[in-house]
């Protein structure tokens, strides 16, 4: 698969990401069930999909850039972009409406963006 289409990829997921949490946190009468379903996604499954996401978005960064030449960057840059996009989320749900952003979701996402990492160079 052409490098092209792995980042195409990979940027959807991110943007399935941002349009997930620019959903506001409280559902009003004629919001669509999506709104519903995340409105009422209780808090403990909230936490575990941070981790199961930014562990899926870090593993999806290291196949996009596994034809990169340096080994170093094969390893620092998806984990970086991870962590960065994640802790730039946080903040844009401070900016959303009946959601928030907290440093134990940038530490949640941050121990997912890990385990993907290391998922990843068991399968790549």
């Amino acid at each position: 698969m052409s490098f092209t289409t792995r980042l195409l990829i990979t940027l959807g997921f991110m943007g399935a990401l941002f349009f997930a949490s620019a959903v506001p946190g409280r559902a009003q009468a004629g919001d669509s069930a999506f709104v519903w379903l995340i409105a009422a996604t209780p808090p403990p499954l909230q936490k575990a999909l941070h981790i199961c996401v930014y562990a899926v978005l870090t593993m999806l960064w290291a196949w996009t850039l596994d034809n990169l030449q340096s080994k170093t960057l094969r390893l620092i840059l998806p984990i970086a972009f991870a962590i960065s996009f994640g802790a730039l989320m946080e903040w844009y749900q401070t900016k959303v409406p009946g959601r928030y952003g907290t440093l134990i979701d940038v530490a949640l996402n941050t121990a997912g963006a890990i385990m993907g990492l290391l998922l990843a160079l068991l399968i790549f």
